[in-house]
């Protein structure tokens, strides 16, 4: 009997270990790459004729390297800073650039990073969502040691990713003003769960625990977080936005969990659409089918003519309206944050 008993543990142990292993290398294998961002239709700080930056380096865990930039407006004066902290896949800059001009025109700076993985930053892969904390957590140490910016009310923003990111920071940094947080979510199974359901349906409950140790291991303290933890210990006043048609980020999984425990709270403040999706809830839109258009026939004309880069600059040059690009924010939204 005690010898049955051992087989039976035996086998559940390598059926068990087998899961996290199989975990583990699906896992690493969906973070594993790089993100640089496609520059030639996107706006630039050259689009703004009062937009400034400075360019820093400074290290994340590991001490890996992040590259991040401080925004400001030439003839604005400052009364205090907003970290931004972007989506997965696009970078921390191009794509944000208009963010940063709005906000540094109503007397903010902004410093903008890019994540590991990301565009100028260090790093052979993402790695996981939870990186996106840390590295947040990094960049604010960082800019608490910049001269123009470190006595100011420090204020954080964040898209997607970002606002997955800003919302979970809350957990380690005490003395944040404000958060506004585009399209997040609650937890970094949260995404995990949702993604993984629409090939395995609900067997990706059962392989969420093997998700959590291993994201522990790889990240500590910051895998377990939760934005709702983070909301609790702040004073801050936060602004949650969200569409109810997002299918990338289901708005069960940020919005209504937040709205449930915190509607009546008047240190939050929640917008809701019905029907802008994911990236486009920060556009109008008008520009959103500009852009698309541009975008589609950009991608046909490249992949039909590999040409230089010499010749995608004349190709833009030529057939696109960079003021359409550089100004397209959906600015109802963007006055009310």
């Amino acid at each position: 009997m005690k010898k049955k008993i051992r087989i039976i543990l035996i086998v559940i142990s390598l059926i068990l270990i087998s899961f996290y292993i199989s975990t583990v290398i699906v896992y690493d294998s969906i973070f594993d790459y790089r993100c640089t961002s496609n520059t030639y239709i996107m706006s630039s700080v050259d689009d703004y004729s009062n937009l400034d930056r400075t360019r820093y380096e400074f290290n994340t865990r590991h001490n890996k390297k992040l590259v991040g930039y401080l925004y400001s407006n030439i003839v604005v004066e400052e009364k205090a800073l907003v970290v931004f902290a972007h989506g997965l896949g696009g970078g921390g800059q191009s794509g944000y650039m208009e963010i940063f001009n709005h906000l540094t025109s109503k007397g903010y700076y902004v410093f903008a990073y890019d994540a590991t993985a990301n565009d100028e930053s260090e790093g052979k892969s993402v790695g996981g969502l939870p990186q996106g904390v840390i590295d947040l957590d990094y960049a604010i140490n960082f800019t608490k040691t910049l001269e123009e910016v470190k006595d100011l009310p420090l204020m954080l923003m964040g898209f997607s990713w970002g606002a997955y990111s800003v919302s979970n920071v809350l957990n380690y940094q005490d003395d944040v003003k404000a958060v506004v947080a585009i399209a997040g979510w609650n937890e970094s199974l949260n995404l995990i769960e949702y993604n993984s359901s629409k090939y395995i349906g609900s067997f990706s409950k059962f392989l969420l625990p093997f998700v959590s140790i291993h994201e522990f291991i790889k990240y500590g303290k910051y895998s377990s977080s939760k934005a709702m933890n983070g909301f609790d210990k702040t004073n801050a006043k936060i602004m949650i936005v969200h569409s109810e048609d997002d299918s990338t980020v289901p708005i069960e999984y940020g919005y209504y969990t937040y709205y449930e425990k915190y509607s009546n709270d008047d240190r939050f403040v929640f917008k809701h659409y019905s029907n802008k999706g994911h990236g486009d809830i920060l556009y109008n839109k008008e520009s959103i089918r500009y852009y698309n258009t541009v975008k589609n026939t950009f991608e046909k004309y490249l992949e039909k003519n590999n040409p230089s880069e010499s010749e995608i600059i004349e190709y833009i040059n030529k057939n696109v309206d960079k003021k359409k690009i550089a100004y397209r924010l959906d600015y109802s939204l963007f006055n009310e944050i």
